[in-house]
């Protein structure tokens, strides 16, 4: 066992974990208080999309200079960000229920995946994509991932007053002047951001559950939402390294264990009572 925690792509995948727990337990903070998880969701399932039209560009492009220019999980990103924009624009302007955007998102970007997926001879393996394995990552995806965590750690710090007032309040913050539709589209970015660290490590099918339980979790011992932020990185941390540890050790699949790691720590957080005030 010693020896498989020297091998470099077990180290890498710890040091990913850790460093993706700081931009979810962020992000999924303000997504259980601002009460939009499934949006995560729909942006998960669109950069799954992003990652079939990344994969099926450069089996197109084989061979040729532009070829470089399409990586899945950046194509990913760029997806996901548009969805999140998409999302938005609808919401706010269109005034369509919340949750027909949310399927229909979902939905396209689920199937436009896994056509184009099909349609890439010699494709990634799906399952990896949906499922996750932190342990199949290259010394591109960790500096990847060091990046992205970076940008919205940087994001969440300069306007951190202004999201927690959005999603706390909208109504009486727009009434103060705070530019209340920018700072919604800036979490929705941010979403975006976060649920393509998420991919590589749990799936787009967990992505939801490892942004919302070690937040929820972290709900349970804090009522501010600074200290709840900090709890939900611990917790956050603790899942994605205590949970590759034992799948290593049991020869699991990562992405589920890591799951069920968080699930176990926000049951155990459950079972302390909320505190009385007065």
């Amino acid at each position: 066992m010693f020896d498989v925690l020297q091998l470099p792509f077990i180290q890498r995948a710890f040091l990913i974990g850790a460093v993706s727990a700081v931009a979810f337990g962020l992000v999924g903070t303000f997504i259980v208080v601002r009460r939009i998880g499934y949006l995560a969701g729909a942006v998960a399932h669109t950069a799954f999309g992003g990652i079939g039209i990344g994969l099926y560009l450069q089996y197109v492009l084989a061979g040729t200079a532009l070829a470089q220019f399409f990586p899945p999980l950046g194509v990913a990103v760029a997806v996901a960000l548009l969805s999140a924009i998409l999302v938005g624009v609808i919401k706010n302007k269109v005034k369509e229920r919340e949750d027909t955007v949310i399927g229909v998102v979902w939905a396209v970007g689920m199937a436009l995946g896994i056509l184009l997926m099909n349609a890439t001879p010699g494709s990634t393996n799906i399952s990896n994509y949906l499922f996750g394995d932190i342990i199949l990552n290259t010394p591109d995806d960790m500096v990847m991932v060091c990046i992205l965590s970076a940008v919205v750690l940087l994001f969440v710090a300069v306007f951190f007053q202004r999201l927690e007032a959005v999603c706390f309040d909208e109504e009486f913050s727009r009434i103060r002047g705070v530019k209340t539709t920018f700072y919604f589209y800036l979490l929705l970015l941010l979403c975006a951001l976060t649920v393509v660290l998420l991919v590589r490590i749990v799936g787009v099918i967990l992505v939801i559950a490892m942004l919302t339980l070690p937040a929820a979790a972290a709900c349970r011992f804090a009522h501010r939402l600074l200290p709840i932020c900090a709890l939900a990185v611990m917790f956050g941390i603790i899942s994605t390294t205590g949970g590759l540890l034992i799948s290593v050790c049991l020869n699991l699949s990562t992405g589920p264990v890591i799951v069920l790691t968080a699930a176990a720590l926000y049951i155990a957080a459950l079972l302390k009572p909320h505190r009385r005030n007065g």
